[in-house]
């Protein structure tokens, strides 16, 4: 018996040709991203391009999927990794039935949820996070105000649709969007024929996200940057990137972690600037109610050009402010800036008032302060997982002020 016939008796299980939608539900697949040092992962792979070496593109593309489901940098223990292996393993040879395979990976993928409670991994189900809308011009949707809204939107060529708060939404090079719903651990694979027909007419349409007050968002673009979006915020991105750039646009705060590509720079605009970059970590706020907008590097290098004030270079741990066609550039703690992307605000001397600014953009309420309450200044941190009410007792042990709630709009006066 030749080799390639011993692989293909050992291929009997798999299916001759898969799609990236099957290789991200199909269990030996996930096995081998998720622990690739795995034997019987390995095989799987191994095999499977030897028979079908033309399909690497796609396994690159369902691995790059399944494995940028968690953004934030917690890690499962040894222990905990180990015992999801063998959870998995364990089903593959007991059954040969995927059914059964699949419910079983559910289970064990849930018990992971438990155990990461800030994980995002993810889960294949049927159900569909979104609720269908109205469906709008994506020119009114780029007009659209979130003072009224309540739950994050999403606009996919002019459809419109309610998206769950803190989903992650990952759109492929194609142009396909898939969402996962952090808080059931559900993944949507959204296969519209639009996108196909786009493609061939050469269309690249602009998707919008609109994140309310109150709601968070993540989004992973087709060249696999990861964007973290800040409540009241709305930004703008393509369906496919450019060959020569890549551009989003933005009303209010995102973090972004830029995939270096050298011959496509990266552009961030917002209605008073643009940002360049190669391949970076930074924050870009520019909120309508601030007056002020403001770039805050990590690490990596930007270019920050004014429509009216110029171009400035800044360097990581440096923050550039652009107000009044003014710019300055200071040096910073960064994670006073970007603390938001973990739940977290801190800040060291700044003022109450875009304290309470953010805390109300966070809570959904409105604070009614006066001038001289606005311009105190303050230092700390708060934990914005926490119900609101601590958060204000907190503002209120180390300040000289007080807070009195009626609904949603809380006065705000000095002892």
């Amino acid at each position: 018996m030749n080799v390639l016939s011993e692989i293909e008796i050992r291929m009997n299980k798999i299916q001759p040709l898969k799609t990236v939608d099957q290789l991200i539900r199909d269990d030996s697949f996930i096995l081998w991203c998720l622990f690739p040092a795995e034997k019987s992962g390995q095989r799987w792979i191994e095999d499977y391009l030897a028979l079908y070496p033309q399909e690497k593109e796609t396994i690159e593309k369902a691995g790059q999927l399944v494995r940028s489901l968690k953004l934030n940098n917690r890690n499962l223990s040894s222990t905990e990794k180990e015992c999801l292996k063998r959870s998995i393993i364990n089903d593959l040879r007991k059954s040969g039935k995927s059914k059964r395979v699949r419910q079983r990976w559910q289970y064990a993928a849930a018990c992971i949820s438990f155990i990461c409670a800030l994980g995002s991994l993810y889960l294949i189900n049927k159900e569909n996070p979104f609720r269908a809308g109205n469906r709008l011009p994506v020119e009114d949707v780029v007009q659209l105000d979130t003072a009224d809204q309540t739950e994050v939107e999403l606009y996919l060529a002019q459809e419109k649709m309610q998206v769950a708060n803190n989903a992650t939404i990952l759109v492929d090079r194609q142009g396909k969007v898939n969402v996962i719903d952090k808080g059931t651990n559900h993944l949507e694979i959204l296969n519209n024929d639009r996108y196909a027909e786009d493609s061939q007419r050469g269309e690249n349409q602009m998707n919008v996200l609109s994140v309310p007050k109150g709601r968070r968002s993540s989004l992973i673009l087709p060249d696999s940057t990861k964007v973290w979006v800040n409540s009241g915020t709305v930004i703008q991105f393509p369906e496919r990137f450019e060959k020569e750039k890549r551009m989003i646009y933005v009303e209010g705060e995102i973090y972004l972690e830029v995939t270096k590509d050298e011959s496509c720079p990266f552009y961030v605009k917002t209605n008073q600037m643009e940002v360049q970059v190669l391949g970076t970590s930074f924050c870009v706020t520019a909120y309508k109610d601030e007056k002020f907008q403001s770039v805050i590097l990590k690490e990596g290098s930007v270019a920050v050009e004014g429509y009216g004030s110029g171009k400035q270079i800044i360097k990581p741990n440096e923050l550039l402010v652009l107000e009044n066609d003014q710019m300055s550039v200071s040096r910073v703690n960064v994670y006073d800036y970007i603390s938001w992307i973990d739940g977290i605000l801190q800040f060291h001397e700044k003022n109450l008032g875009e304290v309470l600014r953010s805390i109300s953009r966070y809570y959904r309420v409105q604070f009614n302060y006066s001038p001289d309450i606005e311009e105190v200044k303050c230092s700390g941190k708060l934990v914005l997982f926490d119900h609101m009410d601590q958060v204000l007792q907190t503002l209120e042990k180390t300040l000289s002020v007080s807070f009195h709630r009626e609904g949603d709009t809380i006065e705000v006066t000095k002892y």
